[in-house]
């Protein structure tokens, strides 16, 4: 059998040869004219385009205008004169407690300590702890009794800490009210705000009957009360 092999089919060239053999540059810039024309067009239509704006200020400058609470956050306690004191300076404030110099192996003292929530608007968490003064609790050259000293802390019926040495001695009063009025300044008379924005601290010292503290007679300890207040945000 013969096998006649016939010329390879050329395929037929498309389009004008004229035109492929112009540079490729011709269609580049066809495209960028078009592209040219396209963007004219946006131009013009946005330049036709109504406008307008809105601007809300949160806070101008001018008091009470801006964001966030304008209200001193403050705590105070209630001395037992029925007036307002801060305790907030360094040195504390000195809170006599009844019977204190009395106190001996197998006894107790207790005080009240009324302290409020002085912020119109804000809630507040105390957190209360007991702080040794002078570093270790002495009283100059008496015997430290502090190691036999322990503590209870009660608001309103519940227990914030009981028998505990003083650095166990901490607990928390939850949801101080806003006083939901004027705050009192150092030294008012105290006049009751809202509900629940006051507490009262009833904390008991028992001073533990050791035979070790017979080595320990005339012994005192200096400590105080520590409030730790935060604002609660509002929900």
């Amino acid at each position: 059998m013969r096998h006649e092999s016939s010329p390879a089919a050329v395929p037929e060239a498309l389009g004008n040869p004229a035109e492929d053999s112009a540079p490729a540059r011709t269609g580049r810039k066809r495209l960028v004219l078009a592209g040219g024309a396209i963007l004219l067009v946006a131009v013009l239509a946005t330049a036709a385009a109504f406008t307008d704006f809105a601007r809300l200020n949160l806070g101008t400058g001018a008091e009470g205008s801006g964001v966030g609470n304008p209200d001193r956050f403050d705590i105070a306690v209630v001395l037992p004169d029925q007036t307002v004191e801060q305790a907030d300076s360094a040195a504390g404030y000195d809170w006599a407690v009844p019977g204190a110099e009395l106190l001996v192996p197998g006894g107790s003292v207790q005080t009240t300590i009324p302290v409020f929530n002085n912020t119109p608007s804000t809630v507040a968490d105390l957190d209360v702890s007991i702080e040794l003064l002078n570093e270790d609790g002495s009283v100059t050259d008496r015997p430290n009794i502090t190691r036999f000293l322990r503590f209870t802390a009660e608001v309103a019926g519940a227990e914030l800490f009981r028998d505990a040495p003083w650095d166990e001695a901490t607990g928390t009063i939850s949801a101080l009210a806003a006083r939901g009025d004027q705050p009192l300044q150092q030294g008012d008379a105290f006049v009751p705000g809202a509900a629940e924005s006051l507490r009262d601290l009833v904390l008991t010292v028992t001073y533990l009957d050791e035979p070790e503290t017979v080595d320990y007679n005339g012994g005192q300890s200096a400590f105080r009360v520590h409030f730790a207040a935060s604002s609660v945000p509002a929900p």
